[in-house]
């Protein structure tokens, strides 16, 4: 008798008008229920009901009305929706076209209609434009999606790079999908500037077999009073490309060059980072050259000098190679006279150097480095476990005290340029770490551990008494590394400022630098200091860039992985992270990410309580797992739609 009622539908305007309000983000969970999560940090239930009317993500302004005492939000409108352009999966049911979105979306898929004269085919992967929504007014309250572009085929062997790259790009993160525009000559700019002719010293480079963008030579004596002379020349592109230009402008925009699994696309021109720029065996070529002097103890004395110069390097060595020489293994050096002693030399300094700052400053860890070896499908057919070895050692050594020499030039001439940063340990965190490193038996006072010399040293115990767990923990209470285009203390190295330039062919940030020590000391041109917001950019491409090469490895993994899941194959792994809804752990065989939760450790969750802050997970209020502890694992699904590789934990070892 109520129905189309007008004084009852303006009974229920009156009743939806007087409820307040509240403008916040949808929250899915593994339920059909949700949440509206506010800026001002409150949440408020959505029931299952309201839940077919919004997705993840959504913008939404609702209602709040309270049922027996717990406020719940009715959606009423859309303020933005997480889905307005996303890239999406094709799927073709006979004449039925429908696309499915990214995770976390979780309704079905959505009917989709073509823009202009596009084709697509199951399997395909494109760009959607969400054209209605259920809290929008009729007719476009009904889910529909408009394809606008193509991203790739389903059979496109590079799909993964594609879909990774496009996603990022969609975020307007300026993600290099090609190499830069190329010229057919690039003369050497201001041709006057003074160089040295250094063309007759013992320079090499120490690279990977493969790499062809060579950016830094070493030439090495050991001197009669037992000290080393170390020089290390570094490309200088900057002869060729001037501050502002469009292939500046370019690198700029790019920041750094990508390196993924089977394409590598580089932040300037191929011609200038493959060939002109890059320190070739017996070809000459411009470069900035760093002069130091390091004493038989390993202390890199503070007076190094900067030119400009000609180099020619005599021989291009691997690190395989220069390891199993220093080794003692069978090794085919190139026949250039004093190579061998200059490797040995380089060696012994290498040795002094990392003594002297193990006993000064701090070593780091040497984690694995996995290489993911693809066949001709891109699919990965091995995977390289290369460890830190002897060479890199001796590469690192010298470009740490290049780096260090650089910024302590940049901070007294410009009190300016891009340094990398190590704030340390996080100052509201920090008295509360002092008891907690008391209740350990370590004894620091809260303003000696915010000092470089306290957070080294607090490292260099902890080193002493192999206490890895401990360590680990203990990264909860530092800050992230950062970059500033000022001075600033690199606690993780104990130095009072750090600014790599010894890579402009691959890093604008070292680019920048390299032009600011010409400027200083060789007479070039003066480009703009950097500014904060330069700074910033870096560093969010920087983090970019490891979030596409995390994301595009964990798709690969995902294929890699289909058969050992399939036949319940056991796997060895480290859990590095324990959060609100389980571990993570990293397999030893291989490097994959597998996130284990806590319904696969064990069946009772009452009884599992896990602290992130200590990294371990309890049952019955008895830890049974903690951060760097190796279990056994079997891979229980792999989601190529979320990137995700789930894992069971098993209660026996491998055999």
């Amino acid at each position: 008798m109520f129905k189309d009622n007008a004084l009852l539908a303006q009974l229920k305007q009156n009743i939806q008008e007087s409820l307040p309000k509240a403008e916040g983000r949808v929250k899915t969970t593994d339920k059909s229920f949700g949440f509206l999560e506010t800026e001002d940090g409150k949440s408020y239930f959505i029931a299952p009901p309201n839940m077919k009317k919004v997705m993840h993500g959504d913008i939404v302004s609702a209602t709040i009305s309270s049922d027996k005492g717990k406020e719940q939000a009715t959606p009423v409108a859309l303020v933005s929706s997480a889905l307005a352009s996303f890239i999406g999966r094709v799927n073709l049911n006979k004449s039925k076209l429908t696309v499915t979105p990214p995770a976390p979306y979780k309704g079905s898929a959505i009917s989709a209609i073509l823009d202009g004269e596009l084709y697509v085919d199951h399997g395909d992967y494109i760009i959607g434009e969400l054209t209605g929504h259920p809290l929008n007014e009729a007719p476009n309250n009904v889910l529909k999606v408009k394809i606008v572009d193509v991203v790739a085929a389903s059979n496109d062997p590079f799909l993964p790079w594609l879909v990774t790259l496009a996603k990022h790009n969609m975020n307007n993160d300026v993600v290099p999908i090609e190499p830069p525009a190329d010229k057919e000559q690039w003369p050497l700019r201001k041709p006057e500037l003074a160089r040295s002719d250094l063309n007759d010293e013992l320079f090499f480079t120490i690279d990977g077999e493969t790499t062809q963008d060579m950016d830094d030579a070493i030439s090495i004596i050991a001197l009669d009073n037992g000290d080393w002379a170390l020089k290390v020349a570094v490309a200088d592109p900057s002869a060729y490309v001037t501050a502002g230009d469009d292939t500046d402008i370019a690198a700029k925009a790019r920041g750094y060059t990508h390196y993924l699994p089977a394409r590598t696309t580089t932040m300037l021109p191929d011609s200038l980072s493959h060939d002109i720029c890059s320190l070739r065996p017996d070809v000459t070529r411009p470069a900035l050259v760093c002069s130091m002097e390091i004493n038989a103890r390993g202390q890199l004395q503070s007076d190094a000098q900067f030119e400009l110069a000609w180099i020619t390097s005599k021989a291009k060595l691997s690190y395989q190679q220069v390891t199993n020489f220093v080794n003692g293994e069978q090794a085919q050096l190139p026949a250039i006279d004093g190579l061998a002693q200059a490797l040995t030399t380089l060696n012994a300094f290498a040795f002094a150097r990392s003594m002297w700052r193990g006993k000064n400053t701090q070593l780091f860890d040497n984690q694995p480095d996995y290489r993911l070896k693809l066949d001709f499908e891109n699919k990965i057919s091995g995977i390289d476990i290369r460890h830190h070895d002897v060479a890199n050692s001796m590469v690192e050594e010298a470009m740490l005290c290049a780096n260090i020499s650089g910024a302590a030039l940049l901070a007294k001439h410009e009190n300016g340029g891009i340094f990398n940063t190590h704030p340390g340990f996080d100052g509201d965190k920090v008295k509360k770490l002092a008891e907690l490193l008391g209740d350990q038996g370590y004894i620091y006072h809260p303003e000696h551990l915010l000092t470089s010399g306290g957070f080294c040293q607090l490292q260099r115990e902890l080193t002493s008494r192999s206490d890895n767990y401990f360590a680990a923990r203990l990264r909860k209470f530092q800050l992230y590394a950062n970059i500033a285009h000022q001075p600033q203390p690199h606690h993780g190295l104990g130095a009072e400022q750090y600014a790599t330039w010894t890579s402009p062919i691959r890093k604008y940030g070292d680019l920048t630098n390299h032009r600011l020590i010409k400027a200083a000391v060789c007479g070039d041109d003066m480009p703009p200091l950097p500014t904060a917001e330069d700074a910033l950019q870096l560093k969010t491409q920087r983090d970019n860039q490891r979030t596409i090469e995390r994301d595009l490895c964990a798709w690969l993994y995902i294929d890699f992985l289909h058969h050992a899941a399939k036949n319940k194959q056991k796997f060895k792994a480290q859990i590095f992270n324990v959060n609100r809804g389980g571990v993570l752990a990293r397999l030893v065989k291989n490097g994959a990410t597998v996130f284990i939760p806590f319904s696969n450790i064990h069946k009772d969750r009452k009884a599992l309580k896990s602290d992130s802050e200590a990294g371990t997970v309890s049952v019955n209020d008895e830890v049974v797992y903690k951060i760097t502890d190796e279990v056994t694992l079997a891979i229980t699904d792999l989601n190529k739609n979320k990137l995700n590789i789930t894992g069971s934990l098993l209660a026996s070892d491998l055999a």
